[in-house]
């Protein structure tokens, strides 16, 4: 498979990968044409002026998305398409070689459009040579117009040529996510020569008062030469700006003069001086210095360390206030106070307050359980020499683990973009984030990435506990992509004991030879080993680095290093429909140094072993996944799985038991058959299904918990295809993805500790069960309303009444939170007569609805001829009433009549086990086995049948009995059943203390069988 070297991410909130050619960034790239004399014109009206470079491209944040031409909308434009983008637009158009005259100006003219998107953002440059980023900006533009809508926003630039020679005109796109530009023909003129202009202030100077003083300095030398290094015979005027507005004028000053001035009215806060110097009518480059003017505000506290005592205590420690504040102003630190804070979910809970000191003592620290992270928040007070309210700082951020450490062997695949065994930690304090890619070594749809860019080039993601101290020869191994002789780098630190740091290996890109692809490196952790440590640990960091290589890292594993070691892990789904089968996977992994041959796997159901399955041979850190099959009884509400690998000559036995997993067995939503009747001779019988106009009630249980496709006969449509919001330190499958509707399982989400979960589940609980749909707002820097629609599968047609359940879980308005961050949720409601297209709907709302933290019921009556009903999610930040962020709403318990059902057959069972396939039209069957005896005694049975449709299966439908009814009631154990008239179902169910008003049928009351006829 062919790798990029450019690889999407999943981030906040980062849409689905596209795989691309590897390709280096190409920093230069020469024109093939001119040079050209002015006027010249190019009218987009032949492409071969990119394919032969002529005009040339440079993708400068190496994403694959360029400019070029495009066949989406008609007219002479060429166009940056970057409606799939995933970064902002870095990316150049640079024109051939024009010839240039010095002394002459030149203007550039042309104009663009947004075909999709926001506002665009466009410069326009000029300059020698083939690097643009070295050209002298002349212009930058909003691109507001919209195609086909009035006219184009105007994109203009003059420049005068200092030097007779060859220039080239560059265009700068650095649009948002999801641009789409047009520009127009370009066109390049020259006006009639004119006097140089004077050369620009080269010394300009601006001195603030000391110690938070408020005042301003500002010195400079007026301009001796011209533009072009000749000497000026003398000047018009000198203007000098604060803030872009004049505040002082120089009439005919001397050349080569130094001129000072005091700013007396200045005040406190950012300012821009500027100087403009003025020759021959006309006016120099402006020269512009900004500085920080009185007390300023302190920057985050710097440099948190996290000292574990290992004894229930920790440290936190930090530097003290710096003088130099977040804008260069003045601070003072002898007035300095911190505040030492818990950030969880985004929530704030104090620690300590008012500390004058820059150590904070932590107490209760917890070695047990589930780990999770704990961030500190740290700001730092100051007094403001104006105000009685203190100067506040931005929060400094540190996380620290706590809970029991991961024994060994450990191992982090990343699996479908999510963690196993967490948590992992983004280091905020690196200018760059990792994040999760698609591409992975063991092809699991999982491993983490970092995409450098400028002013991002160094990442760090810090790992979970873990405990070594039982190895005889710890090693930490793990799978990177290599790109040799590039600028890549990974370097691997691990936190010993949270007390110290120290580097276990490197990879240096540059120092690589052979092939791109999957490599795997070994690095030894003897030296950083716990043993004999009570409650102590490692912690792996791994840093990426690079300025323009992305760097892809899979399949960490720690372990101890013996010849022969397999380990087994699980997967297994969270639920399965009653009567479907459910597929269970086991994957070994041979984490020895030698090959291993001969080994089993099996599977348990229950405890019971179910099957086995013979071993392949693995060679060392190869792995093997076994799949499994297995149908559980109806009637079952649960059962358990686990997995094992049987080898006599494993060294290290105990990673060879998985964990057992529960697995729950939800109902189907779709109806189901409610009349099977049995003879006492086997014959079963039950009505055809009349489908049309039934009633369903969906409560999503039965769908794959985290998807964002393929939920049933649903439609998910993103119609804002925006990034996304995700939960800070909390991960799931297809977190910040691009999406409509989720999944949502509040119970199944990583990266939290056990006190926290029950709050988290609390806050995100489904209407009923453990799922409900969730749809997540489109970020607020976007500017795009969310637009995300959930579709129902299609309705019977007639006049009837909908009804589903709403609620808005991160509405902190309605739930009390003192300073909310987001409020209620906006929706709007449609009806289609025609199919699922999202342009075929009819709004039924004329207000948006809005949905709060409570969940609430809606009754929406349809028309004759609805087929489809949709609920869309609508909150944009910048456009709600309560002008809070977008947020979340969730969907649940959606109850409907159904159209399209079709009959495809009938699955009968007999004790829980499929015995029989029937087609549509079959409404009967004779069981010629019914006198055997499956336990119960001989010709006593229970029977049930499942409706399959061409969409999936219905529930299962009621029991008819064959025989006695009760046949193994010995079975049940009833609670309290001395003569206190509870009644039981033969099953063991409770239904009160009476049997009036009960359907007919067998009972259980004091311990005695009872028949209500």
């Amino acid at each position: 498979m062919i790798m990029r070297k450019t690889l999407r991410v999943l981030l906040s909130a980062v849409l689905a990968a596209t795989t691309l050619v590897p390709s280096a960034t190409n920093a230069q790239t020469p024109s093939t044409g001119g040079p050209y004399d002015i006027p010249y014109s190019c009218l987009w009206n032949d492409p071969t002026v990119l394919s032969t470079n002529e005009w040339t491209v440079e993708d400068k944040n190496n994403d694959g998305i360029t400019w070029g031409f495009s066949n989406d909308v008609p007219g002479s434009f060429i166009s940056y398409v970057g409606t799939t983008q995933k970064q902002d637009a870095d990316d150049w158009l640079v024109s051939p070689y024009l010839a240039f005259e010095a002394g002459k100006t030149y203007k550039i003219e042309t104009g663009g459009f947004k075909a999709a998107g926001g506002a665009q953002q466009l410069s326009v440059a000029i300059g020698t040579g083939d690097d643009p980023t070295t050209y002298k900006v002349v212009g930058d533009y909003t691109i507001s117009a919209t195609y086909g809508i009035g006219s184009a926003t105007p994109v203009e630039g003059e420049f005068i040529a200092p030097t007779t020679g060859k220039y080239r005109v560059a265009f700068h796109c650095t649009s948002n996510q999801r641009a789409y530009l047009l520009l127009l023909p370009v066109k390049v003129v020259a006006e009639a020569a004119l006097a140089v202009r004077p050369a620009a202030v080269n010394d300009l100077n601006v001195e603030v008062g000391a110690k938070g003083a408020v005042s301003a300095k500002v010195s400079f030398t007026t301009p001796s030469t011209d533009y072009a290094g000749n000497k000026l015979s003398g000047l018009t005027r000198v203007q000098l700006y604060r803030d872009y507005v004049q505040v002082k004028n120089y009439d005919a000053p001397a050349v080569g003069t130094k001129i000072e001035w005091q700013d007396d009215e200045v005040v406190t806060g950012e300012h821009s001086y500027s100087v403009v110097a003025t020759a021959n009518d006309l006016r120099s480059d402006e020269v512009v210095k900004k500085v920080y003017v009185g007390y300023d505000r302190p920057l985050p506290p710097q440099n948190i360390k996290i000292y574990d005592h290992l004894n229930g205590k920790a440290t936190i420690t930090w530097d003290p206030v710096s003088e130099v504040g977040m804008h260069g102003g003045y601070v003072d630190p002898k007035t300095a106070e911190y505040c030492v804070n818990t950030l969880y979910y985004g929530y704030l809970q104090p620690v300590e307050q008012g500390l004058t000191t820059t150590k904070c003592v932590v107490n209760d620290v917890n070695y047990d359980g589930a780990q999770g992270a704990v961030q500190y928040a740290l700001q730092t007070y100051v007094d403001s020499p104006t105000s009685d309210t203190a100067v506040v700082s931005d929060y400094g951020r540190e996380a620290f683990v706590i809970g029991l450490a991961h024994p060994i062997p450990y191992y982090e695949s990343f699996a479908n973009k999510s963690l196993q065994k967490g948590p992992w930690i983004i280091d905020a304090n690196c200018s760059g984030k990792f994040g999760l890619s698609e591409d992975s070594q063991d092809d699991d749809a999982g491993a983490l990435v970092f995409n450098p860019s400028t002013g991002s080039t160094l990442a760090c993601i810090q790992g979970p506990k873990v405990d070594i101290s039982k190895a005889g020869n710890p090693q930490l191994v793990f799978w990177y992509y290599a790109y040799p002789g590039t600028d890549g780098k990974i370097t691997v630190k691990v936190n010993r004991n949270g007390q110290e740091m120290k580097e276990v290996g490197t990879v240096d890109y540059s120092k690589l030879s052979g092939s791109i692809g999957w490599r795997s490196v070994s690095f030894d952790l003897a030296g950083v080993s716990n043993a004999g440590v009570e409650n102590g640990y490692i912690r792996p960091y791994f840093y990426a680095e690079g300025l323009s290589t992305s760097l892809l890292i899979d399949n960490i594993k720690i372990y101890d290093a013996v010849d022969n070691n397999l380990s087994a892990e699980l997967d297994a789904p969270a639920h399965v429909q009653n009567g479907k089968v459910t597929v269970v996977n086991v994957k070994v992994t041979n984490l020895g140094t030698a090959k291993a041959s001969g080994y089993k796997v099996h599977l348990y159901v229950d405890g019971k072993k179910y099957e086995t399955e013979e071993g392949e041979d693995l060679e060392p850190n190869a792995q093997a996944t076994y799949e499994f099959a297995f149908t559980p009884k109806l009637g079952a509400k649960s059962f358990k799985v686990s997995g094992e690998v049987e080898w006599a000559a494993d060294a290290f036995q105990d990673n060879n038991k998985t964990d057992e997993a529960t697995v729950g067995i939800v109902k189907s939503p779709l109806p189901a058959v409610s009349d099977l009747a049995a003879s006492a001779k086997g014959v079963l019988t039950w009505s055809s299904m009349n489908v049309d106009g039934a009633v369903v009630k969906d409560d999503f249980e039965t769908y794959t918990p985290w998807s964002i496709n393929n939920v049933g006969d649903w439609t998910l449509y993103d119609g804002d295809k925006g990034t996304v919001y995700t939960f800070g330190g909390i991960q799931h499958p297809n977190s910040g993805v691009a999406q409509a509707y989720i999944v949502f399982n509040p119970w199944q989400v990583s990266g939290l500790a056990a006190d926290y979960m029950q709050m988290f589940a609390d806050i995100f609980a489904p209407h009923s069960g453990e799922q409900s749909m969730m749809s997540t707002g489109t970020t607020i820097d976007t500017g795009t309303p969310t637009n995300n629609w959930l579709i129902t599968p299609e309705l019977s047609g007639e006049e009837q009444t909908v009804s589903f359940w709403v609620n808005a879980p991160g509405d902190e308005v309605s739930r009390g939170e003192q300073n909310p961050n987001s409020g209620p949720e906006t929706f709007d409601l449609y009806y289609s007569e025609d199919d699922t297209n999202p342009n075929s709907f009819i709004k039924i709302n004329k207000d948006s609805y809005e949905a709060v933290y409570d969940w609430k019921q809606y009754n929406i009556d349809l028309p004759e001829g609805a087929k489809y009903f949709a609920i869309v999610h609508t909150s944009t930040g910048s456009l709600t009433s309560y002008n809070y962020e977008p947020d979340r709403v969730c969907v649940d318990d959606v109850t409907y009549r159904a159209g399209g059902l079709r009959v495809m057959g009938y699955n009968v069972y007999r004790d829980g086990v499929l015995v029989k396939k029937l087609d549509s039209k079959t409404t009967t069957w004779t069981d010629d086995n019914y006198a055997n005896d499956n336990g119960y005694g001989a010709g006593n049975h229970k029977y049930n049948v499942i409706v399959v449709y061409a969409n999936g299966e219905s529930d299962v439908s009621n029991t008819a009995y064959v025989g006695d009814p009760a046949a193994g009631i010995g079975l049940v154990t009833v609670e309290g059943a001395k003569a206190d008239n509870r009644v039981y179902t033969v099953d063991g169910q409770y239904v009160g203390k009476s049997l009036q008003n009960l359907n007919k049928g067998l009972y259980i009351q004091n311990g005695k069988k009872v028949v209500v006829k």
